[in-house]
């Protein structure tokens, strides 16, 4: 306890020099919780998108795959599509349990639409993914003229959202999935096309498509233990040449976002050990000057009867408090950063969402601040050591150390 009591004196006595070094452990462990809490808020959306959309085969464009991949991961809006024709030639190769075709169609921020959102239609009859969300959430298929909404979008108070001048009833919302799923808004093959077909609609666009023909993308569910490689390389070689679509893996579509989520969590272990290995050549010569600086001290208190080991346990109690300040001020400034900043630091960064799980935080919170004291008393240790090897009479005279 009394070692604990000068520590603490001692750093009260040097407040410049004692938030100096505090502010380093700051650095570190903020900077190691923000890193973490963007890559793990990566690698978290991109395993639920890749879970959520169900589909093991993804047919689309040729052309379109990384926009496929941006709207999958980023939510961004997309609006492309190709004949259905095509969806004949793939239906019957071997392997495919299940096949059924959705339709992107981008809104507009403009007064004839509540919000820029992604409205994807499906077809209720071929259908199994949609048709699993509602099921696990407990609504009912959206019949004409109806909408399924994510978690993310908010329907007016009459339960309803208008689009190209039309109200549509919002039946149901989906819950929160953390994916670019929860900005969407879901229909029926039916009300796309009376919503092709509105005034508004062909005043933006100056056409009347037939939606039936128009396929953005056909996701296809393997049958049970057939290899999903197999199926997309035997659907593209089922194509005939110069046709406009193949054939992607899931994990194909979302391999760039995956070896980008890949590099940046392994620049980041990179950066944060330069980090680490900084802080602790700061803390050390901060420590090794102050020590030298302070034999009397220790002089003083050796002839008091304080023995090498309680003279080394002050040093490293000392490099204790300020790993446990830095690091508990560093995780309290970053999870209230997140927690005030953090739709912003989405919008900047381009990210899907960041994870402010409190529990998530807190066990983070704790790794950092236990990363913030084994550097600082790693840190202290070299001088603690120097300390205790020192003889009485050379800590009195007051001897370099």
């Amino acid at each position: 306890m009394i070692t604990q009591i000068v520590a603490l004196k001692n750093l009260q006595r040097r407040p410049v020099r004692t938030w100096c070094m505090v502010f380093f452990v700051f650095m570190l462990a903020a900077s190691l919780f923000m890193s973490s809490v963007l890559v793990d808020s990566m690698e978290a959306s991109l395993e639920k998108t890749v879970n959520r959309i169900g589909a093991d085969v993804i047919v689309v464009p040729k052309e379109y795959e990384s926009s496929m991949a941006d709207s999958l991961f980023m939510g961004e809006l997309c609006n492309f599509s190709f004949d259905s024709k095509w969806v004949e030639d793939i239906k019957n190769v071997d392997g495919i349990e299940a096949i059924s075709p959705q339709l992107y169609m981008q809104t507009m921020s403009a007064s004839c639409c509540d919000s820029a959102v992604q409205l994807i239609a499906f077809d209720p009859e071929t259908d199994f993914i949609v048709s699993s969300w509602l099921e696990d959430d407990g609504i009912k298929m959206p019949g004409r003229g109806e909408f399924i909404v994510g978690s993310s979008i908010t329907p007016g108070d009459s339960g309803t959202m208008k689009f190209f001048n039309v109200e549509y009833k919002v039946i149901g919302q989906l819950e929160k999935t953390g994916t670019s799923y929860d900005s969407c808004v879901f229909m029926n093959y039916d009300t796309a096309q009376d919503m092709m077909n509105g005034e508004t609609w062909v005043k933006f666009f100056g056409e009347t498509p037939d939606v039936r023909q128009m396929v953005s993308s056909l996701m296809i569910r393997a049958e049970e233990d057939m290899p999903i490689t197999t199926i997309a390389g035997a659907i593209n070689f089922k194509l005939p040449d110069g046709s406009p679509v193949s054939a992607y893996t899931t994990n194909g579509i979302m391999s760039d976002a995956m070896a980008s989520v890949e590099s940046m969590g392994s620049y980041t272990r990179i950066l944060m050990g330069l980090i680490s290995v900084l802080v602790v050549a700061a803390l050390l010569c901060i420590f090794t000057i102050t020590i030298n600086e302070r034999t009397k001290e220790f002089g003083i208190l050796a002839s008091l009867g304080a023995d090498s080991s309680k003279l080394s346990g002050i040093v490293l109690t000392e490099g204790f408090m300020i790993g446990l300040a830095g690091g508990l001020i560093g995780t309290a400034v970053s999870v209230a950063v997140i927690m005030i900043f953090g739709g912003t630091i989405v919008n900047v960064m381009e990210l899907p969402q960041l994870n402010s799980d409190i529990a998530y935080m807190l066990m983070l919170g704790l790794r950092c601040t236990g990363l913030a004291l084994v550097v600082s008393v790693a840190a202290s240790l070299y001088s603690a050591w120097k300390v205790s090897r020192n003889n009485l009479d050379a800590l009195i005279k007051g001897e370099e150390m």
